[in-house]
């Protein structure tokens, strides 16, 4: 009996509804898109449980978002429309953790790591920032000059902040004597660092190291066999945030003095200046973020992973909105997130509270996202690929975002051999401002006799749209012009495209060679 050939190829802006042969791998674990005028090959989402949209509405914006894995086709940066489609590929970047929108010099930027990973959530490479045309303006790295061991980018957490200064975290290798914790001796330690850097000129204006500060008799990480040598370094720490530091092994949020980082109070874990109401602990946590903050109370996001590699403390993971009052010195839960397959996801995972009130979680090495209302109602739910671990992502973000590309548009003919007929494939990779297509056809390249073969809205990533070249009708010729495409054969002429204003939409004019050659 041979096996079934499972297909993970599907066509170009596929987005599928409550799809049981997806769930069920009937086209592979990381089924991806392709297209006609793109080499991206972006993952294809699977609403298994849809938006009702007569009732419930989301925030504007895109979803920021880059899956990887091993059926991961394309590991990369990819921004989506809010019905799953594809809107900017960022493959050229490569995978990545750090994908978001920063504010940078008072304009909203994309901040994305890129280089080379070298193991699990660490690797050697560079922050990057890009303006909305999605040209690099600056690219930064921690600076641990002066140190001996081995130093790593952790390029899971980065932020710009308001005085245009960039924090990032890192690890790097210690000599550590580990025997108290069951460990060698003359041992290794992963100590986790984060710096904040002056982006411009690459000074270091604060470095804060967990070592200096946190005992690692507080970790929950067993060391088991490890901390006998800088590849088998004990990491002890795992830190993610800003000056709010979340350490995920130790259970513990930790917030710091700026001057000289000493910790003001921890929350959670051995040792919580804290107590914790009833379901506000957290275990094995990610993206910790402050949502409001005053001298006596604050709300936060944080992603309840609950387990780690098989070691699980709850039965599923969890996003949580919790309440913090500096006077009683207490922590609330205000409201948690169960995931839809209710299972632990054991690393990564996102909170994100919306402008409308909404909740958007990102499950981390589940290969799904969701969002909820205030009240902690599933409103939807979508996969992006079908097992564990091997397709998966840091988090899901929805920012709003202009993309402004200066690279020109795509354009692919495919024509009929029979009839009048040509089928357009077209698409213009990051940009957001393109509501209609518009087709002109001309005798020669200067447009001057310029007709209307076809217009169509756009729809998803790639347009397709067929046309009659024994149709015309003529369209108006006031159209401002902001980019050529590469000329493309047609089989009898020459096709190229222009970019123009017409009637307050973004519009291509595809001049059309109609002479036979």
């Amino acid at each position: 009996m041979t096996s079934p050939l499972f297909l993970n190829c599907v066509r170009s802006d596929s987005v599928f509804i409550s799809s049981s042969d997806y769930t069920a791998g009937a086209y592979g674990a990381g089924p991806y898109q392709t297209f006609f005028t793109s080499n991206a090959t972006p993952v294809a989402f699977n609403f298994v449980q849809a938006l009702n949209k007569s009732t419930n509405s989301l925030s504007s914006g895109y979803l920021f978002t880059s899956p990887r894995g091993t059926s991961t086709v394309q590991p990369s940066a990819s921004i989506f429309d809010n019905n799953g489609h594809l809107i900017w590929d960022g493959s050229a970047w490569g995978e990545t953790l750090v994908f978001q929108v920063e504010t940078y010099l008072g304009e909203p930027h994309i901040l994305v790591w890129s280089g080379d990973i070298l193991g699990t959530g660490i690797g050697s490479g560079y922050l990057n920032l890009l303006n909305s045309k999605y040209e690099r303006v600056a690219r930064y790295t921690t600076n641990l000059t002066g140190i001996t061991g081995s130093t790593y980018a952790d390029f899971h957490e980065a932020r710009i902040t308001t005085n245009n200064t960039g924090l990032m975290t890192a690890y790097y290798t210690r000599e550590y004597d580990l025997s108290p914790y069951g460990g060698p001796s003359s041992g290794y330690l992963f100590d986790s660092v984060f710096q904040e850097l002056n982006i411009t000129s690459g000074e270091t204006l604060f470095t804060w190291y967990a070592s200096h500060h946190v005992d690692p008799s507080e970790c929950y990480n067993a060391i088991g066999t490890g901390g006998g040598s800088t590849d088998e370094a004990w990491d002890y720490f795992a830190n993610d945030g800003n000056y709010l530091i979340s350490s995920r092994h130790c259970f513990t949020i930790y917030y710091l003095n700026g001057s000289n980082g000493e910790i003001i109070w921890k929350m959670g874990g051995a040792n919580s200046s804290f107590a914790m109401g009833d379901g506000a602990n957290y275990s094995w946590q990610h993206h910790a973020r402050w949502v409001n903050k005053n001298d006596t109370y604050a709300t936060m996001t944080v992603f309840d992973n609950g387990g780690e590699y098989g070691e699980y403390d709850e039965s599923s993971s969890r996003g949580l909105y919790l309440a913090l009052n500096f006077t009683s010195m207490t922590v609330e839960l205000l409201q948690d997130f169960i995931p839809y397959n209710y299972t632990v996801s054991e690393s990564q995972g996102s909170v994100q509270l919306q402008p409308n009130g909404n909740f958007l979680v990102g499950w981390g090495f589940m290969p799904w996202y969701s969002e909820y209302s205030s009240t902690g109602e599933l409103l939807w739910t979508a996969q992006f690929g079908v097992i564990d671990l091997l397709t998966y992502t840091d988090r899901m973000l929805r920012f709003n975002w202009t993309g402004e590309p200066t690279d020109p548009p795509s354009l692919q003919l495919v024509q009929s051999s029979s009839s009048n007929l040509t089928t357009v494939h077209v698409s213009w990779n990051g940009d957001t401002r393109t509501e209609k297509w518009e087709l002109i056809g001309a005798s020669d390249s200067s447009g001057s006799d310029a007709l209307s073969l076809y217009n169509q809205t756009r729809s998803g990533f790639e347009t397709t749209f067929t046309f009659n070249t024994a149709t015309n009708s003529a369209i108006s010729s006031d159209n401002t012009h902001l980019g050529t495409s590469n000329f493309t054969s047609s089989g009898n002429g020459a096709v190229a495209l222009v970019i123009g204003a017409w009637r307050g939409m973004m519009i291509v004019i595809i001049i059309y060679s109609l002479e036979v050659i």
